[in-house]
């Protein structure tokens, strides 16, 4: 039985990786068939976009930011969180932009993000590659 995983990507026309993770306001859900490479469009997810007005928070504190702050519980609780939490099934993100506090929250849920911009066939298939070529040089490792 094949490996297959789920690919979660940050587009504008359905064709490119071309927007940045906390503008968006949905993401196209790919599941991957690791052995032949070959995709399929399976979901589109609704996501609330972490940012607005063009800003992320920037230089500012992060509980001031739009994309920061805590739940009033103690607990780190931002839009950029929320995104991630949406995104915790997927194995891969796939985004034109992304931020150093949207990579930390994607690592939480152990989702792996890459800045890219490219077809989203080309994107989805330098992945797959990634995933082999990671694989096999595992199996090299384990034999030696």
């Amino acid at each position: 039985m094949a490996d297959k995983y789920k690919v979660a990507v940050a587009t504008s026309d359905g064709k490119t990786v071309d927007s940045h993770f906390g503008h968006v306001s949905n993401f196209l859900i790919f599941e991957v068939d690791e052995e032949s490479g070959k995709f399929e469009d399976v979901e589109e997810r609704d996501v609330s976009a972490a940012c607005s007005g063009g800003s992320c928070g920037g230089a500012q504190k992060e509980s001031d930011s739009p994309c920061g702050g805590h739940n009033g519980a103690g607990e780190a609780s931002s839009p950029m969180d929320e995104i991630a939490k949406a995104l915790s099934d997927v194995d891969y993100v796939l985004v034109a932009r992304i931020g150093p506090h949207a990579i930390r929250a994607l690592a939480k849920y152990d989702v792996t993000a890459y800045d890219i911009v490219l077809p989203i066939d080309e994107a989805i298939s330098k992945i797959n590659e990634f995933r082999k070529k990671i694989k096999e040089r595992k199996q090299n490792y384990k034999t030696n």
